[in-house]
């Protein structure tokens, strides 16, 4: 008799299409048997249940319900659990196990087909192309880099397979200049490592500014919900906890969250909290403001020094130049490498040695459109140069003479742990046209602002700046100088699309109530932080159609993380104190990929604060010329200048205009040229390599073109009972989930319940729509649906032009809910059909395999040693007929039921089952044999690359020998060879082929 423990898993011999089992409950003499995938239990006598044991077998790959997966490499039982024991030593309980893995074994499947129960011919083909299609993806170099909704930019792909390529997690420095996207490559990177599995909990520590910005960046382009760790969220999931009561730790309640840095420095139990924690992956947005230099440490570098501690894998993002504040530099790049950069005083020689190196090598060719040869580096490499040597050395002709020079770089100076592209670098941006618009001060305006800033003195500096919009005194906001003049500019654009910012939101507000009055509803859009976020999801996909509003008025929050590069006008109603607002502002626009010369409208009033702020950002720091890195380092030092002029400008103006902004002026000229006489040529030069980033990006259009996964899709999801249709909008479907289909039941389709969700501490909304397009205005589809629905497409370029639209591909999650769904529980699994015409007789069977190597996640391999999907055909004979599977699939098979009480049939159902299985197993075991040597010689030139490359920087440090990391390398090279070459085969799936 069986002896029963709560945890233990069991399959059912009498149904085994409910799947995976655990005992819950053990009472005398009935076991009770929960099956989560179909939440439905089952109660059994002990003495005679009809259900076996599932145990894996050592190879075969064990999935947990979180998603963590691993290659048995042992099992033990304890207490009368199964414990699986990975190769680098991970456990996982049966109790852990994933209700959703594949419970198929020989013996279920060909007593299913004996027993009739048996699936449609269309059900087998969508399990076998989902299968076929999951592994595809699996072992596709590109894995992760798919899906992003994001321009095909050659360095920022070039990043993220550089970040993802070493088998340990990524301890970076993503320094790229303002405006080529370091927000992008971090989720980028982020992605990929989530999709390959290498990733489970991950921490994004920004500024009180930008939280919303990223939660939005990563729900919009990377499909996924983030949880923001703010006072409303604590505040939620506290309710109901009592004083006495242990209170959860807010980071152990999601794997992905997001917290302000502000916000954690000012709670001290929440630090406290945090610091309970590990994570996979911690992402530090304007990493620059850890600050630790001249004996002083800020609170925030203490922070995040612990916080970094604690986590496999860092990505520090700053745009400030290497060469400003190298002490706090040397100390951030201590956080990712304590042992690399362990002393300041080397760590400025080494700089200096390496500084020298980028001055010899100034006429070596690094533009990115140059192919580096050898010959390049012996003419422009000095003779007394200190790499010189090394470029002697034979053994370096391994390697491209680009790989060489990127090992020099990674190895001298900081290039594998830090990465900087700037704009001349890269190249492709557009021209900045200013159009200053001076207005002539209103008498009568002017004086109700000074009367108002005198009563105001709070304000005072405010009401200059903006005069009476910011105001409550609504009676006067139409004789705002600016305002008179906007009603002009909107009548001369009408028909361009002009995005307007202001820093306070009192002021779009008035300027909504002004407008309204002026242009009425429709004509523009407003968009600022009491909206919630998916009501700025809709005005900012209204802005971007080409028929919706041509207006977009926005707070400062407009400017955080949108892309409104099709708009060529912007409008900066007024100006902040802060130059990286400004800058901000002119980065929706001045992007990388706009295709057109971007006109910044200034107005301001004639001797009032807004002249002021006019003339410190455009003759002072150029800021409408041309980006400005530290801007903020001039505005401490003139910050009494500034304020002095802003309260009383027309006392002061002429005197700020005159001796203060043309000092400004030349300490910015000055530090721009630090800046360009200290920029890395190799550095940059490292950070992007067009070759390989063409190979990427070919690879990902290659799979974007491919129609297949479009077909598996639609399949599954009409199948389970969602419309699909055309839109109106070309080249996307609309995908309607009726009340029919429950909710939640289809992965990557929006949740009702989702989008009641409010932005406030939690998660932004997805997309969703009960009577319209996904999350837009709806483009002629509308109706009531009863249900919940969603536009999607599979074309790149639509989806980049249309940010309301679901972009499907391979990495997106209701792809991969598909895959999840056509490959659980059995489904598609066991078939029966007759061939007509098929110049054939009698029976055979066809047998598909899984074949999947013993590979880790951790390795990196996937994309050379994944798993393969091989299919046999095999008849009554024992002989081989294979060669039919063209004509097979081009047949029309007629589905039919296993003939029941017939001995014949019975009798070659046996055979199949036993000695055609074992026929069918040995040719497939020939061919994987030879995929798995042909993967373990990958895997080892890989590891042996790696190996290599760390043998040659650590080379250069005199560090080689006394490596543990290295010997671990050399290790790892055979055992991973020896690893690889023992595939794993499993019987995924049956069909019985009735041949006419």
């Amino acid at each position: 008799m069986m002896m029963f423990k709560i945890g233990q898993r069991y399959v059912s011999q009498a149904e085994p299409t409910l799947g995976l089992g655990i005992v819950s409950e053990v009472q005398g003499r009935t076991v009770k048997i929960l099956f989560p995938s179909i939440g439905q239990a089952r109660i059994y006598r002990t003495d005679e249940a009809p259900i076996e044991r599932f145990v894996l077998q050592v190879g075969e790959t064990v999935k947990s319900e979180k998603g963590v997966s691993f290659v048995v490499d042992s099992v033990r039982e304890d207490a009368g659990i199964m414990v699986y024991v990975g190769r680098n030593g991970k456990e996982m309980k049966e109790s852990e196990l994933s209700a959703k893995i594949s419970t198929a074994r020989p013996a279920v499947l060909f007593k299913a087909l004996a027993d009739d129960e048996v699936c449609s011919s269309r059900d087998f083909l969508r399990h076998e192309d989902a299968m076929e299609m999951y592994y595809k993806w699996i072992s596709s170099p590109v894995r992760g880099m798919i899906g992003p909704r994001v321009n095909m930019i050659p360095h920022q792909y070039y990043l993220c397979y550089r970040a993802c390529s070493s088998s340990t997690l990524p301890r970076l420095m993503l320094s790229d200049e303002v405006g080529l996207g370091k927000t992008i490559e971090a989720g980028m990177i982020w992605h990929a490592l989530k999709s390959r599995g290498r990733i489970q909990r991950t921490l994004v520590i920004v500024p009180e500014t930008l939280k919303h910005q990223w939660m939005i960046e990563m729900k919009r382009r990377f499909n996924q919900l983030f949880t923001l760790v703010d006072e409303g969220y604590i505040r939620g999931l506290f309710v109901g906890v009592a004083k006495d009561e242990t209170k959860p730790n807010p980071f152990m309640q999601s794997n992905d969250i997001i917290v302000s840095i502000d916000f954690l420095m000012a709670q001290p139990a929440l630090i406290e909290d945090l610091l309970k924690t590990n994570w996979d992956m911690t992402i530090i947005d304007e990493a620059h403001h850890l600050v630790c230099e001249d004996g002083f440490t800020s609170h925030e570098y203490m922070l995040a020094n612990r916080v970094i501690g604690r986590s496999k894998g860092v990505l520090l993002l700053t745009g400030t130049p290497l060469q400003l504040h190298p002490e706090s530099q040397f100390n951030r790049l201590k956080m990712l490498d304590p042992v690399r950069f362990a002393d300041y005083n080397d760590f400025i020689k080494d700089q200096e040695a390496y500084l020298k190196l980028v001055r010899d090598l100034n006429k070596l060719p690094t533009d990115p459109n140059h192919h580096m040869s050898w010959d390049d580096l012996y003419e422009c490499v000095p003779k007394n140069s200190q790499i010189r040597p090394w470029l002697e050395q034979e053994n370096s002709k391994s390697m491209t003479a680009g790989e060489w020079m990127r090992c020099i770089v990674d190895g001298m100076g900081t290039g594998s742990v830090v990465f900087r592209n700037t704009r001349k670098g890269v190249g492709g941006f557009p021209k900045r046209v200013l159009d200053e618009i001076p207005l002539e001060p209103n008498p009568a305006y002017r004086e109700m602002v000074d009367v108002a800033a005198d009563r105001d003195l709070e304000a005072s500096t405010d009401i200059q700046e903006n005069g009476l919009l910011c105001t409550r005194f609504s009676d006067a906001w139409a004789m705002d100088e600016r305002f008179v003049w906007l009603k002009g500019f909107l009548k001369e654009y009408k028909n361009e699309k002009v995005l307007l910012i202001c820093e306070s939101i009192q002021v779009v507000q008035a300027l909504e109530t002004l407008l309204l009055e002026f242009l009425g509803e429709g004509a523009f859009v407003m968009f600022h932080e009491d909206m919630s976020i998916m009501a700025r999801d809709k005005a900012a996909a209204n802005f971007s159609k080409p028929d919706g509003a041509n207006l977009l008025i926005a707070s400062e929050i407009g400017s955080e993380g949108r892309n409104f590069q099709f708009s060529h006008h912007l409008v900066l109603f007024d100006l902040p104190l802060d130059a990286a607002l400004v800058e901000q502002r002119i980065g929706r626009l001045d992007r990388i990929g706009q295709d057109k010369d971007i006109i910044i409208h200034v107005p301001y009033v004639k001797g009032s604060g807004q002249e002021v702020m006019f003339r410190w950002y455009n003759e002072g720091l150029n800021s409408f010329g041309a980006p400005l890195m530290s801007g903020g380092e001039l505005f401490l030092k003139y910050t009494e200048s500034l304020i002095e002029a802003l309260a009383t400008p027309r006392a002061s103006l002429e005197n700020f205009v005159e001796n203060v902004i043309p000092q400004v002026k030349k300490d910015c000229e000055q530090m721009r040229k630090h800046i360009e006489n200290g920029r890395d040529r190799l550095l940059e030069f490292n950070s992007r390599n067009p070759e390989k980033a063409k190979e990427i990006t070919d690879e990902i259009r290659e799979l974007d073109a491919e129609p297949e996964l479009k077909n598996l899709v639609f399949d599954s999801l009409m199948n389970r009972g969602l419309d699909v249709e055309k839109s109106s909008v070309q080249d996307c479907f609309l995908i309607t989930m009726g009340p029919q289909v429950e909710a939640g039941s289809v992965p990557g389709m929006p949740d009702l319940a989702m989008a009641a969700a409010t932005a406030g501490g939690g998660r932004v909304n997805s997309q969703t729509d009960l009577c319209g397009e996904g999350g837009g205005d709806g483009d002629g589809d509308g109706r009531v649906s009863g249900g919940t629905c969603m536009t999607v497409t599979f074309d790149r370029d639509v989806a980049m032009t249309h940010d309301d639209i679901e972009f499907i591909s391979l990495d997106h999650p209701l792809a991969q809910g598909v895959f999840d769904y056509e490959t659980s529980f059995g489904r598609g699994t066991v078939s029966c059909a007759i061939w007509p015409n098929s110049g054939l007789r009698g029976l055979m069977m066809q047998y598909n395999f899984a074949v999947e190597l013993p590979v880790s996640e951790e390795w990196g391999c996937a994309d050379i040693a994944g798993p393969k999907y091989f299919k046999v055909l095999v008849n009554a004979k024992g002989e081989n007929m294979s060669e039919h599977f063209e004509d097979l699939s081009d047949a029309a098979l007629k589905d039919v039921g296993v003939p029941q009480g017939n001995a014949a049939v019975d009798m070659t159902l046996r055979y199949f089952a036993k000695d055609g299985l074992a026929k069918a197993r040995l040719i497939v075991s020939e061919q994987a044999k030879k995929y798995a040597e042909e993967a373990a010689n990958a895997v080892e030139a890989r590891s042996e690359q790696e190996y290599q490359r760390m043998n040659h920087l650590l080379s250069m440090r005199g560090k080689a020998g006394t490596s543990e990391a290295l010997k671990q390398l050399r290790k790892n090279v055979q055992e991973r060879k020896k690893i690889v070459a023992n595939p794993q085969l499993r019987l995924d799936a049956i069909r019985l082929v009735v041949c006419k």
